[in-house]
């Protein structure tokens, strides 16, 4: 099992996530490309809450399609194209049927992504022993 911390030897993380995940030797790594807030039709949701909301269930799904889940996951990068939206960011994390506080994450704030409409992108890695 992954392990998932922040060591004391570094300055404590400044929202809620920690600083590091170890793989264990002779895991299996799964690099998941950028999540948008896209449902199952290709709808692009409308809000950043639920573009953000879409995003968390659509990087569980890759997670799930190769036998992993949320507890897998080493390291999360989002990008968010509005600052002003941590707010939505924070109610989104809170609507999700699954934990993603503590995860090792960095935030971005870029100026676009490549579709207009898109308010949202996440990116992740996960590792798991089988």
């Amino acid at each position: 099992m992954n392990k998932i911390w922040s060591p004391s030897s570094v300055p404590a993380p400044a929202a809620n996530y920690h600083q590091c995940a170890l793989i264990p030797t002779g895991s299996t790594r799964l690099h998941i490309a950028g999540q948008l807030g896209i449902d199952a039709d290709g709808n692009v949701a409308e809000s950043t809450e639920k573009q953000i909301v879409l995003a968390w269930q659509n990087v569980r799904g890759v997670l799930q399609a190769n036998k992993m889940d949320m507890e897998d996951i080493t390291s999360v990068r989002l990008y968010l194209v509005n600052r002003n939206e941590v707010p939505e960011y924070q109610a989104a994390k809170q609507r999700l049927p699954f934990d993603v506080g503590g995860l090792p994450t960095t935030l971005l704030f870029v100026n676009g992504l490549f579709d207009e409409r898109w308010k949202v992108e996440i990116e992740a890695e996960a590792a798991k022993i089988f």
